[in-house]
């Protein structure tokens, strides 16, 4: 648990990506100026290209620079700006497997859209912000949305609500 959450998403339990690594079309250019800055800040990773850090033997993937493409069937991706733009955090799981993931500090008040092609039952995943002595917002963590309903102010993806 501690090693993934120095790649900016903490997993409950569970299975993640499998696989190896491949490349993503439509990819926006990134620099390696920026890979190497997101893992001086998140350690633990291993740079993939000048656009892909990867954690954990690949169960958790950043691309520093992100389209809608990025973001593969059977994988939930965050992105830290609206329209599926800038750096994107993927993770994979299935219903069996659908525990609590929760955003570090890199990632945490930056999920601006997302994709939900993973394996949780449908409307029971939800996206959270957890306020000490406020209400949660919360929004449904599933399809496509180019902007989320509470910008920047997600904390974690869990079941229920």
């Amino acid at each position: 648990m501690k090693a993934l959450q120095k790649a900016g998403i903490a997993i409950g339990a569970g299975a993640l990506v499998t696989g190896g690594f491949t490349a993503f079309p439509a990819q926006a250019a990134s620099s390696s100026a920026e890979v190497n800055a997101y893992m001086a800040a998140v350690p633990g990773g291993k740079k993939v290209s000048n656009n892909e850090i990867s954690y954990e033997n690949g169960t958790v993937r950043v691309l520093m620079s992100a389209t809608a493409a990025s973001c593969k069937s059977g994988y939930y991706c965050v992105y830290e700006r609206i329209n599926y733009k800038g750096a994107m955090a993927q993770w994979s799981t299935t219903a069996s497997h659908c525990k609590k993931f929760n955003f570090t500090k890199y990632w945490k008040n930056k999920v601006s859209s997302f994709k939900a092609r993973g394996g949780c039952e449908r409307g029971n995943y939800f996206l959270k912000d957890a306020k000490a002595h406020q209400l949660d917002p919360f929004e449904p963590f599933e399809g496509w949305k180019t902007r989320v309903r509470y910008n920047d102010r997600y904390d974690y993806a869990s079941r229920g609500l």
